[in-house]
């Protein structure tokens, strides 16, 4: 007995140390909304006792059940905050307004009506105010008013008008509790301030007229700045974390090549904050005159526009120029700004699922293989061979569940290049798989940017999957050479070839979305010399010209 009521008040000591930290764990608004409905339903039930008729007993149970299905749809359904303080003004407006109909009526149930406008204020939106308010005064002084003559509508109003203000200083009030810039509480680091930040993102991201796509955002940059310059060569140079800013769009062949980030025109540029312009060729040519444009946000400088055109502009053309890409600027801005917001919350989550498989189901499979070991030593004959064949099934498993580890957590960093990490991936698979890898590896000095390489790394990654899995092939060769902003993987092997895509396949779908995402072409094809086999080509590169490629990584032969 003295066991078991410790043990009970150790779990109740154990609710209430953990009843803060769940707390903090529901946003601000709901909380505030779920107190509301609470100190609601008490209050009308407390009047309802003092009253002690019928009427007003029934009267605060259906408004106390009201607060409990609110509260319950609240915490369901947060992003319905406001749809659900209007629906509850409707009817509680119904339930109050019917308690007031009668010679013998419960106006204490009035005093819930303050609770459906500081909900509505709470979600943030005086829209949602204004209707509850609307609703709540139609439901009391309209519907449910059985006979129309003047003297029952005089005495409805005045009930009903003096607690239908207070309900705008309600929801005054509501809107105070979640806007104001309240001190975070101890042990707070900035989720909360962070997860109103992408609820505001996710909102306004789904009207953005031009997306979130840095890439396109650029060429629309470089368009405008056509139509005022008639330029021939052109590209935009974005700020990087990893270092010199990086190209992310271009006009004219070899653009991101010849206009590079080295350029002391593109400094002078993005330290003085004003365009620079100076000759660069013979005068009447189309590449007369470069002008590098800084991309400012503000007083921030996120990139440069590097131009060559026939003739030099003048100030005033300049000054419009700058006042045109201003809008561009602040879109260029967001959209790299939610591109490093994707790639963090990308890696984590791959991150995330690489630490699940391998302490769920990589663990399970390998409990049924010690299993399936104790039942092969008991077994004989026919169900030993069987036994033995699922012990190699299971072993297969677990294999293709490291290796799914492993492809989950590699990725490029500032410390590990493309290169790095496609060479311990492939070095992977050929100690693995059975098949002979042949890797060939030329970077040049200069980097990709690192969404770039990360795409480029899962298309490869992809590929080689594929190979492994489906080809049967005996040796695999992998290429990747590098010459930023310029690149070209080759993945090919010598198996059965492609074969009929099922519907439910989505790996080629996908390489092809993360090739568009670079601005790569992808090619996927049977080999067309030699023998049979997959060819896997994604091309980053001039077309104009071959780029001169600076090997620094040796050709290796993997195993």
């Amino acid at each position: 007995m003295l066991g078991s009521q410790r043990r009970g008040e150790d779990a109740v000591a154990v609710l209430v140390a953990a009843l803060p930290r769940a707390l903090r764990a529901v946003p601000r608004e709901l909380l505030a909304a779920v107190a509301a409905r609470a100190f609601g339903g008490c209050t009308v039930l407390l009047l309802a006792a003092l009253d002690t008729s019928t009427r007003a007993v029934v009267t605060a149970a259906a408004l106390c059940g009201l607060a409990s299905a609110m509260s319950a749809l609240t915490l369901r359904f947060p992003d319905m905050l406001a749809s659900l303080a209007i629906l509850e003004a409707l009817i509680a407006g119904v339930v109050i307004g019917t308690s007031l109909t009668g010679v013998v009526g419960f106006k204490g149930a009035i005093a819930y009506c303050l609770v459906p406008p500081f909900v509505a204020g709470v979600s943030g939106g005086w829209p949602p105010v204004m209707s509850a308010l609307v609703t709540q005064l139609v439901s009391i002084d309209l519907l449910t008013v059985t006979e129309f003559r003047q003297d029952t509508v005089v005495d409805r109003l005045e009930i009903s008008i003096p607690w239908l203000l207070t309900s705008v200083g309600a929801a005054l009030l509501g809107h105070w509790i979640v806007d104001r810039p309240g001190v975070p509480a101890a042990g707070d680091t900035g989720y909360e301030s962070a997860r109103r930040l992408l609820t505001q993102l996710r909102t306004v991201a789904r009207r953005l007229s031009a997306g979130l796509d840095p890439v396109g955002i650029a060429q629309q940059i470089l368009t405008e700045i056509d139509q005022r310059a008639n330029v021939s060569l052109a590209v935009v140079l974005a700020r990087s974390d990893s270092g010199p800013p990086q190209p992310l769009a271009e006009i004219g062949d070899g653009a991101a090549r010849d206009l590079t980030a080295d350029d002391p025109l593109v400094m002078d540029a993005w330290t003085n904050e004003a365009p620079v312009q100076r000759p660069s060729g013979p005068p009447g040519s189309t590449r007369y005159i470069r002008l590098a444009i800084p991309l400012q946000v503000g007083v921030r400088v996120i990139g440069v526009a590097v131009v060559e055109t026939d003739r030099t502009l003048t100030g005033p053309e300049l000054k419009e120029l700058r006042a045109a890409l201003s809008e561009h600027c602040v879109r260029l801005d967001t959209a790299m700004l939610f591109d490093e917001v994707r790639s963090l919350a990308t890696a984590e989550e791959r991150r995330r699922l690489a630490r699940e498989i391998h302490d769920g189901i990589a663990q399970e499979i390998a409990s049924v293989g010690y299993l399936v070991d104790g039942m092969v030593a008991d077994a004989e004959g026919q169900r030993r061979d069987d036994l033995l064949q699922l012990r190699q099934e299971l072993t297969r498993l677990t294999s293709e569940l490291r290796l799914s580890i492993f492809d989950l957590r590699s990725d490029v960093s500032p410390t590990a290049s493309l290169g790095a990490v496609l060479a311990d991936h492939v070095r992977l698979i050929g100690s693995r798989s059975g098949m002979t890898v042949h890797l060939s590896l030329a970077e040049g000095t200069k980097r990709l940017p690192a969404q770039t390489e990360t795409e480029i790394l899962r298309i490869a990654q992809e590929a080689i999957t594929n190979a492994r899995k489906h080809s049967g092939a005996r040796n695999l060769h992998v290429s990747l050479a590098v010459e930023s902003p310029y690149a070209r993987l080759t993945v090919i092997d010598d198996g059965r070839g492609l074969g009929v895509a099922r519907e439910d396949s989505f790996g080629l779908r996908t390489m092809r979305e993360r090739a568009d995402r670079v601005g790569g072409v992808l090619r996927v094809r049977n080999k067309t010399t030699g023998s049979s086999g997959t060819e896997v080509i994604l091309v980053l590169e001039d077309r104009r010209k071959k780029p001169q490629i600076h090997a620094r990584t040796p050709v290796h032969h993997l195993a």
